[in-house]
């Protein structure tokens, strides 16, 4: 809320001043046409800069996930430098504003050029209003509660107008060169805020994957949904955890202008102050760009892949057994996921790749051959060998980790069956009714364990795909069925359907008692069930027909949590803080889903707002952002 009022109220009073001075000179003057000229011309301008906001947020939702991060990042980079730019110009000349204007109004009515003066009170409003619109979208989007953003931008745009019809009648007196003084500091923390989010969307765009190591951890002060987050992270910047690149582009801004900002006015300050801060901030964000990731946990060794439209590159690969961290960067724009397969089991996997994006994730493996896959490229399969090392038995601790994830993975493989009985049956009966009611129970039990479900590269298209997801000739199970009962209203022809997916989801059942896991494949798990509610249960692309995708959304929350609750005994005894921000991370996302429970039940997607959606997401990143570190620390824990 600080940020946008802040924000608005400074852009608004500066726009005032000038219109301000034109209206009282014109109407000193008589000159009531042009007045109403000049009204008209600010209208336009008004309504001109609204529309660049709204067209930059419609862009923004109609790209890609990666593709927003970097339009993000963009805005983001825009409203720094003009804040920049506002904050070093009335810095320099807010004594002397209301004079210069005074000035040129009267210069104008002395040669006749009323015209001049609606020019200069329109041209005024749009270069305000269009920095406003830049400046408050990126506001927005890093804003955790955009409700009280706006209020904010309402709330300063009131107080602006206020102030400048009170100067505009004579009947207040400000400092102009204070109050510009001090909202420019605000504004300083405001940008370096900007500057940080700016830093984090990057990398999410796959621009910035250098300094990527936390930095701070402030987890102690900023606390989730509290009024201290809010003031922190929402006037300062400040969030839980930030990486190098983030602090250092915060300080690296904030203290030299800052100081630029409160210097006393006998003191002199060259221009080359805030531009050599400027480039160097620059250099330091290029710098990181395109740089490669460090290898995350100690005598881990790390293959690197760029997806291209063939496949993996190299094809083939060879390393020594024992922890193996895999980094993959795509250059494709066709294919996206790249897998690690023992015979037809995928060990490790890392989707939604798109181009210009990277990502990866740990295994520990073992002496043989694995089958190495980007899919979709016309050259898929390629050989990891992996030499120097026989089988060995794991820990204690991993080996009850395993245990205890797998007693999981059973009980709901059974529960999906058990679920799916009656739910084909009805199907098969013709009942549509009762099989809606009953579907949800199914896409539960399946959701909770999908990542080590869709291991069983055969039965995962054949249980959950997607129609876009696999050819017609293909397209079956769980979707199929949804697609019968909410789009096409009937059940006829589905019988087939339905006696297949319980063949399949009976099959599972079977072969989830015998797969073989390692702890660091659940803590893979883990982060690629908060991957899906990403890809596809956020755009709502998931459960199309029937809108349920919050009931896969909270399905895969839970199944994640298990599996970190499993795998937290094994991290080490220094990271106990990040298990507690993972737990209240957890927590956060629990408390965001509450407002759209309906007894065991949800709302429908559809009636999920842009605002509603938005907030879902952001706790999802905080939460796949801790657990992205999880695997590394697993790792570690057993023995190569």
């Amino acid at each position: 809320m600080v940020p946008t009022f802040v924000i608005t109220l400074r852009e608004v009073v500066e726009a005032s001043l000038i219109v301000g001075i034109i209206a009282a000179f014109l109407v000193k003057e008589g000159r009531k046409d042009a007045l109403r000229q000049m009204w008209i011309g600010v209208t336009i301008a008004v309504v001109l800069c609204a529309g660049v906001g709204v067209a930059l947020d419609l862009v923004g939702e109609e790209l890609p996930q990666q593709k927003q991060e970097g339009l993000e990042t963009i805005i983001g980079l825009i409203a720094v430098a003009m804040i920049t730019y506002m904050i070093v110009w009335m810095t320099r000349h807010s004594r002397g504003i209301k004079a210069e204007l005074e000035g040129g109004a009267a210069s104008a009515l002395a040669t006749g050029s009323a015209l001049a003066l609606v020019g200069m009170a329109f041209l005024a409003v749009l270069r305000e209003g269009f920095e406003t619109s830049v400046f408050l979208l990126a506001a927005f989007q890093d804003a955790r509660n955009t409700t009280a953003a706006g209020a904010g931008a309402v709330l300063g745009v009131i107080c602006a107008l206020l102030i400048g019809l009170a100067l505009y009648r004579g009947g207040v007196r400000i400092n102009l060169s204070r109050f510009f003084r001090i909202t420019g500091l605000v504004l300083v923390f405001v940008a370096a805020g900007l500057l940080a989010t700016a830093a984090h969307t990057a990398h999410g765009a796959g621009w910035l994957s250098s300094f990527q190591t936390q930095a701070v951890d402030l987890s102690w002060l900023v606390h989730p949904g509290t009024v201290t987050e809010s003031l922190l992270t929402g006037m300062l910047g400040l969030r839980r955890s930030m990486s190098v690149a983030e602090v250092a582009l915060y300080l690296g801004f904030a203290i030299p202008v800052g100081l630029y900002v409160m210097w006393p006015r006998r003191a002199k300050v060259s221009r080359a102050v805030p531009v050599s801060m400027l480039l160097g901030l620059l250099g330091l964000f290029v710098a990181g760009c395109g740089g490669g990731e460090e290898s995350s946990k100690p005598g881990a060794r790390t293959l690197s892949f760029k997806i291209t439209d063939a496949g993996c590159a190299p094809h083939d690969a060879k390393v020594e057994a024992g922890p193996v961290d895999f980094h993959a960067e795509s250059e494709s724009t066709t294919v996206t996921e790249i897998e690690l397969l023992e015979g037809e089991a995928i060990l490790g996997e890392k989707e939604n790749l798109t181009e210009g994006l990277s990502g990866g994730f740990s295994l520990n493996l073992e002496e043989g051959e694995y089958t190495l896959r980007c899919n979709g490229g016309s050259e898929e399969d390629g050989t990891l060998t992996v030499s120097g090392g026989a089988r060995r038995k794991g820990s204690s601790a991993a080996e009850a980790a395993v245990a205890g994830y797998r007693g999981y993975l059973e009980k709901n493989a059974d529960g999906l069956v058990a679920a799916t009985r009656p739910f084909a049956a009805a199907v098969t009966a013709g009942d549509v009714a009762k099989a809606k009611a009953l579907y949800p129970a199914t896409r539960v039990s399946y959701e909770r364990i999908e990542p080590v479900a869709g291991s069983f590269g055969d039965l995962d298209p054949r249980i959950d795909a997607r129609e876009n997801d696999v050819s017609a000739s293909e397209f079956r199970g769980l979707h199929r069925l949804e697609k019968a009962l909410w789009k096409e209203g009937t059940t006829e022809g589905m019988a087939p359907v339905a006696r297949e997916l319980v063949t399949d989801v009976e099959d599972l059942a079977g072969r989830v008692r015998t797969v073989n896991l390692q702890a660091v494949q659940i803590a893979n798990g883990a982060n690629e069930l908060l991957n899906e509610v990403s890809a596809t249960k956020i755009t709502g692309e998931e459960e199309r027909y029937s809108h349920i995708d919050l009931v896969d959304f909270k399905a895969n929350v839970e199944g994640s949590e298990v599996a970190f609750e499993d795998v937290k005994p094994l991290m080490n005894g220094a990271d106990g803080k990040l298990a507690k921000e993972i737990e209240a991370d957890f927590a956060a996302v629990y408390a965001s889903l509450e407002p759209y429970e309906r007894g065991d039940g949800f709302v429908s997607y559809v009636t999920l707002t842009k605002d509603d959606t938005r907030k879902l997401a952001q706790g999802i990143d905080r939460l796949a952002e801790q657990l992205s570190r999880l695997p590394a620390l697993i790792g570690q824990a057993e023995p190569a």
